[in-house]
């Protein structure tokens, strides 16, 4: 088979479960009618660019959700501290980011459970939103979060800004052929320096249509 037919086949599925399951349970957008975007950032924090981006972030009053890998949490406890300080959301994105593909529903558990806990011993309690690494999860999977209180997350808009777009121009081409419409769960990743120079124009623009940004905590309620 080939890749694009398992490519429609991925999406078809999300769709269906997306519009069959509640948000707090199983999210890939938020409400249409909201007015407002989702900004969210996988695989920090990374020493460098995660406080460049707190600080622009703090700078142009935009709140965000950060899903966090555990042993990077372990190594940079402070970060995900004023996180939560300045007002953004943290959730989990596994401990290590391993292949879902080469785990065992043990094994995958583990990476779900260690990387919650890893955040947990830092902010008191543990994060109830999972995103999980490559967006690859089972019904399985998805069940255990649901039985433990956490959403699991996805997205709708992906630029791809740490695989196919290399560069910020591309990805800041990207965004002027597809602009962000109300409801919108952005996909971005904080150890990439090019979210730093593409925020600024991508958040201005949003805000010229009118559009709002919140966190995926406030569309899991």
């Amino acid at each position: 088979m080939t890749p694009r037919p398992i490519m429609w086949s991925r999406q078809i599925v999300r769709r269906g479960l997306a519009a069959s399951l509640p948000r707090r349970v199983y999210m890939t957008q938020g409400p249409r009618q909201s007015d407002s975007i989702c900004l969210t950032f996988d695989d920090g924090p990374h020493p460098e660019v995660t406080p460049r981006l707190l600080d622009l972030l703090r700078d142009l009053r935009v709140p965000g959700t950060f899903f966090l890998i555990g042993r990077e949490v372990e190594k940079y406890p402070d970060l995900v501290r004023r996180m939560t300080a300045e007002g953004h959301a943290v959730g989990n994105h596994s401990y290590s980011h391993p292949r879902r593909e080469s785990l065992s529903r043990r094994e995958a558990a583990a990476e779900v459970t260690n990387g919650a806990a890893a955040i947990g011993r830092i902010l008191g309690k543990p994060p109830t939103l999972y995103r999980p690494p490559r967006g690859k999860v089972t019904v399985g999977d998805m069940w255990r979060l649901w039985r433990a209180g956490t959403t699991t997350v996805l997205w709708n808009v992906d630029p791809k800004d740490c695989s196919v777009r290399r560069t910020t121009a591309e990805v800041e081409g990207w965004f002027r052929d597809r602009p962000l419409e109300s409801g919108d769960l952005v996909l971005l990743h904080d150890d990439q320096t090019k979210v730093l120079d593409i925020l600024p124009e991508l958040i201005a623009v949003t805000r010229d249509r009118k559009l709002n940004f919140t966190t995926v905590e406030a569309w899991a309620k």
